[in-house]
């Protein structure tokens, strides 16, 4: 009999004090680093936690309160916060602004389909207008009183810290998401990659496995972008807490312009023609992790009898492919954008205090399994 993880066990001990009326509706719950310490864990453990009990609905966060068991009262005051009017910051419309031109396919990556349909369903529950701004069409945003913009990166298509500060000296009501500028006191919306990267590579490290290999993309790891570069940590600290070393050997960087099942074939080769290769893989994108999945099987290795394969993404064919992945959420990153835009200016306070980083949830199928 497995023993359960600090996670869980902090998952099901909050939820046998709600069902037994311990902590009752509307009660505060310990915070986050609270929960850490009277569980002898990591804040990232205790945050994922309540994340998880927030997605199942038995508690509700209130910003600079805390956490909360929610219950009648909660529910009808969410609804109370929640319905028409809104002040929505005096905005009447909002625009998501992209540059990518004329590569608009990247609205069929289930990354951005997600958080852009929410982002919409968010400004349409408010009452807000809605549009799609192609900065590459004119080189500016629009002229237009009482409107908000959601800045996306998509791809290599990224706005410069040039752009936002530019807008800055226009006045714009901006957040920005999937992206930030620390040197800029502009509120964003990003997902925890590192966290991602951690989870993927934890899941990994409980099922026995010790030598584990990490497919990126970049020119060099010098030149990760920054979310390769934040998974890299992940998968780093998680090593680093079941202190095992890292082996340099078992990190690998493919030279690509795009995410592609290519780089997953090449990253393949690269692995097992090690002395030692790794008996499982962390790949960085779903497309790589298939590549790699079908190269180990064109090569007579079964997935996962002989290796264990993780991706990220949870594109639509990883359900139907088998493939255990991190899903980022993008959706609740669209939503909380939206919802930081119509902060009241008040709170914004002339810095980048309104942000917020999505955690990821780890999605577990039948590519990963225990180390034989």
């Amino acid at each position: 009999m497995s023993v359960p993880t600090k996670y869980q066990v902090i998952v099901d001990d909050i939820k046998a004090k709600i069902a037994t009326g311990e902590w009752p509706p509307d009660s505060l719950i310990p915070s986050q680093t609270e929960l850490a310490n009277m569980y002898e864990t990591s804040e990232m453990t205790s945050r994922r936690a309540l994340s998880e009990l927030v997605n199942e609905g038995l508690i509700y966060r209130l910003r600079g309160k805390g956490s909360f068991v929610k219950g009648a009262s909660s529910a009808a005051k969410g609804r109370e916060q929640a319905e028409p009017p809104y002040a929505n910051n005096g905005l009447e419309r909002v625009y998501l602004v992209h540059n990518t031109g004329a590569h608009i396919y990247y609205l069929e990556h289930r990354f951005y389909e997600e958080m852009f349909s929410a982002i919409r369903e968010e400004a349409d529950r408010r009452g807000l207008a809605f549009g799609v701004w192609d900065y590459s069409l004119s080189g500016k945003l629009p002229d237009e009183p009482n409107t908000g913009f959601i800045a996306t990166t998509m791809g290599k298509y990224d706005f410069t810290s040039e752009h936002i500060e530019q807008w800055m000296k226009e006045g714009r009501d901006l957040v920005t998401v999937h992206s930030y500028f620390p040197q800029f006191p502009v509120p964003y919306v990003i997902v925890d990659n590192l966290t991602g990267g951690y989870l993927a590579t934890q899941h990994l490290l409980a099922l026995g496995h010790r030598r584990i290999g990490i497919l990126l993309t970049g020119s060099s790891l010098v030149d990760l972008n920054q979310e390769f570069s934040l998974r890299l940590q992940g998968y780093k600290l998680a090593l680093d807490i079941a202190q095992i070393p890292l082996d340099s050997k078992l990190v690998h960087v493919i030279d690509a312009d795009t995410e592609n099942q290519q780089s997953g074939e090449r990253g393949f080769h690269y692995f097992f023609e090690l002395d030692e290769p790794p008996t499982a893989i962390f790949a960085t994108s779903d497309l790589k992790a298939y590549g790699l999945s079908r190269a180990a099987q064109m090569n007579g290795l079964s997935v996962p009898g002989d290796l264990s394969i993780i991706g990220y993404d949870d594109l639509r064919f990883a359900q139907f492919t088998g493939l255990t992945t991190i899903n980022q959420n993008t959706a609740q990153m669209g939503k909380k954008a939206v919802e930081i835009l119509c902060a009241p200016k008040a709170s914004k306070g002339g810095s980048a205090s309104l942000k917020d980083e999505i955690i990821p949830a780890l999605v577990v199928r039948s590519s990963t399994g225990p180390r034989t």
